[in-house]
């Protein structure tokens, strides 16, 4: 093909424009003065589409296309698109008397314009014009048709464009031919005189800022120190004193320097959205907008992770997932909510520090009052790991405390109320006038109690009044209007603001209102009673300034949060939950296609209409979005609030549904340890899951329910639940129920009702067998978890420490840090057992930094504190006590086990051996009437040690503590080896512990050390070298040291 033939896509900006009246002008004025007009018509259109520099492409009688970026690219194509369309209506407005002189019309046009992607291209053969084709095209004929008379619409890409270079008042949202999504439009108003890209202070219409010079310095300061590492500036302030406002003033100097700016906002009902300001970031970075289709949203995330190096499959369909988009088959194969959400929550940092590296990143992130979990623990981590070339802005209120105000990098600014002279200028700047009355600044200063927001709302009150008159740079006051007019409080004075707006701009203002502080304009019109007016509406409500548009944004917002509660609250209850059904049906049909991402406004919305069905649905749908990126927190508020909505309307969800239900909400409550939730919940669900019978949901909500019994120690409840279980599963006899059953089975037997070791294996190859025909990381890590704990209760310690690396290796191929946090956290509790304190707590230190999970930090957190105690770190006793009631307030008891009979050893090292020697007393006979024998005996063994150690005169007492202790230590030297020999032999009654295991080994070396004590050597030889016998087999350890020393000092 030749050069000037080929084909080339190009963003451009399109124009299209017609006469209104056409026809019947042209069929009134006859054939050949109708020439001439329409002549006259084109050298108009063409004079001035070319002074501006576009070209026209298209004739056909009144119409004309223009078109901006072809073959020239032009930088500034919208804004000269928009230049034309105004100049346009300028040219005929001049030329209309000459017109009305010559033919007897006045023409008046309608435009049109559209920016995208166009073909550049030949159509018309060889040595023809380049010209325009597709899409973006021909939605600006439509455009234009749309468009009124002497007026111009500009679609939302061009408003994109050209924002703030311009007026403009919404157009509406419309349905076009061709565009599956209603299309957003702009009223373009005004083009500013000499349009550069100004400061949108300006296009905001903000008063002068004032009184915060020095807040600035510090923003701008901390900027410059991001080479050294991350910064962070707190910015903190009661309602109403400016944060958002010096931010917005900082961010306006910033992008002077063309600094990256990221920007995320919380807000109260978002509260429960996972990762809500990070969603922002990501549509921000990745240019996406509402009326993106999947399609489109996918081919931005693409392109967008191939810019920062961070493309693969799996990233994208994290993102995909992130937003709420469905997934392709086989995207994220192979991975649960838990990795979904642990790698997501390694992939934002990473699309942050991609960004960094090319230079200094504003991440802000606003009302960080009302932030989630997740995006707290987020900044949290990014602040911790130090990016380079980061600002991590945030505002907040007083009530709102972060945990992590004492880090370095750390620059708090709190906002204080204004001077009474910062007020005096900030009024004197808003009115342009050149002084003020004395005594309306005292109102004002009176009023607004140094509060810059108040202060400016009593002036627009004042005004509406007609208490306060600015004329040719003059003030005049009516002091006793005033002071009759103005309100006391500031809610009764924007109350009073609210109630004086015409009943239409009332009902506009509520409808936005019920949507939220920040409101979509399309929306709004969806929603209203008059959506032709939305436009005309907004345009005078910014007038008033209440509402105003987001810079770069299509939305608009309330000036201030407090504005919007106002005006919310002011809703009676029917029409307000009227306004709340109408504005979730919208968003439905909005978002056809892309429900999972609109489902927890829709749940919010619905949750205040009667529509039960809806709210439940939706809340739901919520919980499992929340679970699927690991966000257990904000899962639980949305399982707890769909079950409240069906414990008080059962109908609301069909018994299947229901279940399905049942089955994320238990799977929820156990892997974020909620455990009494879950144990309060079954009992109230056992008539509807009795009514829905065998079903493989219900088969997974008692798996959990087990578990969750287990880890309250309630084992033998667990049993008798485990053997329901096991009954449905075979009755259902799917491989995956079977295998949820029978991993519970091993789980449960560890603690009641034992099985034999063979059986145990039996029960293994079962299992094994079955999870090869499915994928399910969380059931594979508990498998393996349960089968390195048989191991470790059974006291077979190598291969427990087997099964821990095999988790471990597992964690690492599977880049699963469940795996190898609780992997290492297994080889810690090894070490505890084998009186390797140090490495306990080294290992369970590294855990800790592993997991990521409940479950794991529980266990390696209970080794942690264990250590502790044995090394007789200061403050340790304390430490595990912490630990212990934290357990006991939580319910998930199963992790105190080790450390309560731990709390005993420390109470004795403290020199309280009697209370130390009562508590671990008591440990065993509360663990005897929870069932749990293995408990129990490992602690008879803890106390017959301890007893062992007071019969050697180990550890140097002083006389206060043999006197504190005398009637204790007396009654072990009296009976102490009894005691001892009866513990040991009770212990080994266990038919759980291996007989060549390290209970009976440790039994052994305790008996051993007694006789040599005793100075029955022979007896302490043959106890000891059976104990080196079955210890040897763990390692090198303090216990097998403490056996070889005692056996050389006793053949020496």
């Amino acid at each position: 093909m030749p050069e000037s033939r080929r084909a080339e896509r190009r963003i451009a900006s399109v124009l299209f424009t017609d006469m209104v009246g056409y026809t019947a002008t042209v069929e009134g004025l006859g054939a050949e003065k109708a020439v001439h007009f329409t002549r006259a018509l084109h050298e108009l259109l063409t004079k001035v589409v070319e002074e501006n520099g576009g070209t026209v492409r298209g004739f056909a009688g009144d119409s004309i296309m223009a078109i901006f970026g072809i073959p020239e690219a032009l930088e500034d194509a919208g804004l000269r698109a928009c230049v034309t369309a105004m100049a346009i209506h300028q040219a005929f407005e001049d030329a209309g008397e000459a017109f009305d002189k010559k033919f007897g019309k006045r023409p008046v046009m309608r435009v049109g314009v559209c920016s995208g992607s166009v073909i550049m291209a030949t159509v018309e053969g060889e040595g023809a014009d380049v010209t325009a084709v597709g899409n973006t095209v021909n939605r600006a004929s439509r455009i234009q048709a749309l468009a009124p008379e002497g007026g111009c619409l500009i679609c939302d890409d061009t408003r994109r464009m050209v924002e703030w270079l311009v007026d403009l008042s919404f157009g509406g949202e419309h349905t076009m031919k061709g565009v599956s999504k209603r299309q957003k439009l702009w009223q373009l108003q005004a083009v500013h005189d000499g349009a550069t890209r100004f400061d949108a202070s300006l296009g905001r219409g903000l008063s002068a800022y004032v009184g915060r010079d020095k807040e600035l310095s510090v923003l701008s300061e901390a900027l410059g120190q991001t080479p050294n590492g991350v910064c962070v500036a707190d910015l903190v302030a009661e309602p109403g004193l400016g944060k958002t406002r010096l931010v917005f003033e900082f961010l306006a100097r910033a992008k002077a320097s063309n600094v990256p700016i990221f920007t995320g906002q919380c807000n109260a009902v978002g509260q429960r959205v996972p990762f809500l300001p990070f969603l922002e970031v990501v549509r921000g970075a990745f240019q996406l907008y509402d009326e993106d289709n999947p399609t489109e949203i996918a081919i931005k995330l693409r392109r967008g992770l191939k810019r920062t190096d961070l493309l693969t499959d799996e990233n994208l369909g994290l993102l995909k997932n992130l937003l709420g988009l469905a997934l392709q088959d086989g995207e994220l194969d192979g991975l649960d909510g838990v990795l979904i959400g642990l790698r997501t929550r390694d992939l934002l940092p990473a699309l942050l520090q991609a960004q960094c590296d090319a230079g200094p990143v504003i991440l802000l992130v606003e009302d960080m009052h009302w932030v989630d979990s997740a995006s707290e623990d987020l900044i949290r981590r990014i602040i911790r790991e130090g990016q380079t070339n980061l600002l991590i802005l945030y505002t907040r209120r007083p009530e709102y405390v972060p945990d992590w105000l004492d880090h370095p990098a750390l620059k708090q600014i709190t906002l204080k109320p204004l001077e009474a002279e910062d007020i005096r200028t900030l009024v004197q700047t808003r009115l342009g006038v050149a002084s003020l009355p004395d005594t309306l600044v005292s109102q004002v200063v009176e009023r607004a109690g140094g509060n810059p927001l108040f202060a400016e709302e009593v002036l627009s009150f004042l005004v509406e009044q007609g208490a306060l008159k600015v004329a040719d740079g003059s003030v005049s006051f009516d002091v006793e209007q005033g002071e009759t007019a103005l309100p006391a409080g500031m809610q009764s004075l924007l109350s009073a603001r609210i109630q004086q707006l015409q009943p239409d701009d009332r009902a506009f203002l509520q409808a936005a209102a019920t949507i939220g502080r920040r409101f979509d304009p399309g929306l709004l019109s969806l929603v209203v009673e008059r959506p032709e007016e939305t436009g005309v509406s907004l345009r005078r409500l910014e007038a008033l300034d209440l509402v105003h548009r987001e810079a770069s944004s299509s939305d608009y917002m309330f000036r201030h949060v407090l504005l919007r509660d106002t005006v919310y609250q002011s809703l009676l209850s029917d029409h307000r939950s009227d306004l709340h059904f109408a504005i979730a049906q919208a968003l439905e049909t909005r978002n056809a296609n892309r429900l999972p991402e609109a489902a927890e406004t829709l749940a919010y919305h619905y949750a205040q209409t009667d529509r039960s069905d809806l709210a439940f649905h939706y809340s739901a749908l919520a919980g499992v979005k929340s679970l699927g990126v690991f966000s257990d927190d904000q899962a639980n508020q949305y399982f707890a609030a769909a079950l409240a909505i069906y414990e008080q309307d059962p109908s609301c969800a069909t018994d299947d549904v229901f279940a399905e239900f049942l089955g994320n909400f238990a799977l929820c409550t156990n892997i974020s340890l909620d455990v009494m939730t879950m144990i309060k919940l079954a009992p109230r669900m056992q008539p509807i899951l009795a009514r829905i019978g065998d079903n493989p949901n219900h088969i997974l909500f008692l798996h959990h329910y087990v578990s969750c019994l287990v880890c309250n120690t309630q084992f033998i409840e667990a049993l008798r639940v485990q053997k329901e279980l096991t009954a449905m599963a075979e009755r259902l006899g799917d491989p995956k129920s079977i295998s949820y059953a029978m991993v519970n089975e091993l789980s449960v037997s560890i603690y009641s009702a034992p099985i034999s070791n063979e059986e145990f294996q039996e029960k293994r190859e079962i299992i094994e067998d079955a999870l090869s025909n499915f994928d399910d990381a969380y059931l594979q890590n508990f498998y393996l978890a349960t089968v390195g704990w048989n191991e470790l209760t059974r006291g077979r310690v190598a291969n427990a420490r087997a099964t821990a690396e095999q988790m471990v290796a597992e964690g690492t191929r599977r880049k699963d840090p469940r795996a190898l946090g609780y992997g290492t956290a297994m080889k810690a509790l090894v070490a505890v057992l084998t009186d390797d304190h140090q490495a306990a707590l080294d290992l369970s230190t590294e855990a800790l930094e592993l997991s990521r999970a409940e479950f794991e930090i529980a266990i390696a957190e209970s080794s942690r504190v264990s250590a502790l105690v044995a090394l007789e770190r200061p403050g340790a006793r304390d430490t595990l006590q912490t630990y212990v009631d934290l357990r006991e307030a939580d319910g998930c008891t199963l992790f105190a086990g080790v450390p309560q009979g731990m709390l005993g050893v420390g109470l004795a090292l403290e020199g309280k051996v009697s209370e130390g020697l009562h508590h671990i007393e008591s440990v065993i006979e509360i663990r005897e009437k929870e069932g749990a024998l293995i408990a129990a005996d490992w602690n008879r063994l803890l106390l017959s040690e301890i007893y062992l150690q007071i019969l050697s005169g180990e550890g140097d007492a002083s006389i206060g503590v043999l006197l504190r202790n005398f009637r204790s230590l007396l009654g072990v030297m009296l009976s102490g080896e009894k005691r001892i020999k009866a513990l040991i032999g009770k212990a080994r009654e266990n038919t759980q512990f291996d007989t060549d295991g390290h209970y009976f080994g440790r039994g052994e070396m305790i008996l051993g050390l007694m006789h040599k004590h005793k100075k029955r050597n022979a007896q302490a030889i043959e106890h000891l070298k059976t104990a080196q016998r079955v210890i040897a087999p763990s390692g090198k350890t303090p216990m097998l040291a403490r056996i070889e020393d005692a056996l050389e000092e006793l053949t020496a």
